[in-house]
């Protein structure tokens, strides 16, 4: 039988007192509540499950830690079906995010880190975003949502990643786009913070190279994977453009942008020469790639033929059951 006794301090099982206040509707706190004391009685407990080894003590602690730091009363409504590996995991996240994604008052350390990296805008209009860099990525982390700073990222040619705002990056511009999206919230009334310290001098010199708003890529969405992708989301004139894209053959055309096989380089590069686009280094990869796929090939000057035509036969006139003058007898 495994060892219930109970042996650890950092909460004392069923005194809701000891703990912070639940939030939410008087409904939703009675019930979390129960919940809640539910969940510590069985934590606070050595429950080993039979031939695993048993969970060391730290990781045990955090666990509670995490427990305790969790204030949303829908959290635990929400999570009341969960087992005790899924929960645990739920746990750790929603644990983490409420300790250091807004750290407690108390912790000083912290909020000096927060504040020291932290640029605001003339006039705060939309909230705090955290723009980093990481393998690849531009990362944004809204502490907030707010549906207006959203469409800007989007437009941006920013994706869902949760919990975060992404978009791919060439390794030599990473750096400019993490500074021009950092620069277009702060414009748009966002404060931001960046913890690398480089980065952040950077925007506040507004040093970075600007991104062309007509711009040739190579898609990055699942359905539309290795076709072309015209972009002109921050265009002035993104009629005109959307008005040019539908004159390629076989372009998918949206609003903001358009979509078009990669076997119709040619297109694609009189296109941008035509209507300014820049043609990035990924979509150029991918014209060598076609270009390649057609390499020692016999170039033909087609000419099709036109077949003989065969004239058409002459139409009777329908009789009309008359007989002609002419042929009448006197």
């Amino acid at each position: 039988m495994p060892d219930l006794s109970v042996n650890h301090t950092i909460a004392a099982p069923g005194q809701e007192g000891d703990l912070p206040a639940l939030t939410g509707s008087d409904k939703q706190v009675s019930w979390a509540t129960e919940i809640r004391t539910a969940r510590l009685n069985i934590a606070t407990l050595d429950t080993a499950i039979p031939g695993e080894p048993p969970t060391p003590r730290a990781p045990q602690d955090e666990f509670l830690r995490c427990l305790q730091g969790i204030r949303r009363a829908h959290w635990w409504i929400e999570t009341r079906t969960l087992g005790r590996a899924p929960f645990m995991l739920a746990a750790f996240d929603e644990g983490i995010k409420a300790r250091y994604v807004t750290p407690p008052q108390d912790n000083a350390a912290a909020h000096a880190v927060l504040e020291e990296a932290l640029l605001a805008p003339t006039r705060t209009r939309g909230p705090i975003a955290e723009v980093s860099l990481a393998a690849g990525k531009v990362r944004v982390v809204l502490i907030e949502f707010d549906e207006d700073t959203n469409t800007l990222l989007k437009r941006c040619g920013y994706r869902w990643d949760d919990p975060a705002w992404t978009r791919l990056v060439v390794d030599d511009m990473a750096g400019h786009r993490a500074v021009e999206i950092a620069v277009r919230l702060i414009a748009h009334g966002c404060p931001v913070r960046i913890f690398d310290e480089a980065l952040r001098q950077r925007v506040i010199e507004n040093d970075y190279e600007p991104e062309p708003p007509r711009r040739v890529e190579v898609s990055t969405s699942a359905k539309y994977r290795t076709k072309f992708h015209l972009v002109w989301t921050l265009d002035e004139k993104p009629v005109q453009c959307k008005k040019a894209a539908q004159q390629l053959r076989g372009a998918k055309v949206f609003d903001d942008g358009a979509y078009v096989s990669a076997s119709h380089f040619e297109e694609i590069q009189d296109f941008a020469s035509q209507n300014g686009f820049t043609i990035t280094p990924e979509a150029q990869s991918l014209i060598e790639s076609e270009k390649g796929k057609l390499a020692g090939s016999v170039k033909v000057a087609a000419r099709p033929k036109a077949a003989a035509v065969i004239p058409p036969k002459p139409v009777l006139a329908p009789a009309n059951g008359e007989i002609d003058a002419e042929l009448l007898d006197n």
